[in-house]
């Protein structure tokens, strides 16, 4: 059995708040639920085209 080494890895603040945020993006269960109806919405063809819905909003 090998032991593992430690050592320290640098990067950008910016990737590491990207990192944070997509952690707590995959954290949140109301967002991941949001994400699978999404995702069964456009299986089944339920989409509207963007500038449409838009339109609507104004």
């Amino acid at each position: 059995m090998t032991t593992a080494k430690s050592r320290l890895v640098s990067i950008p603040k910016s990737d590491l708040d990207s990192l944070e945020a997509t952690i707590e993006t995959l954290e949140n269960q109301y967002v991941m639920d949001q994400l699978r109806k999404s995702e069964d919405d456009i299986k089944k063809g339920r989409v509207r085209n963007a500038r449409e819905f838009l339109r609507e909003q104004i």
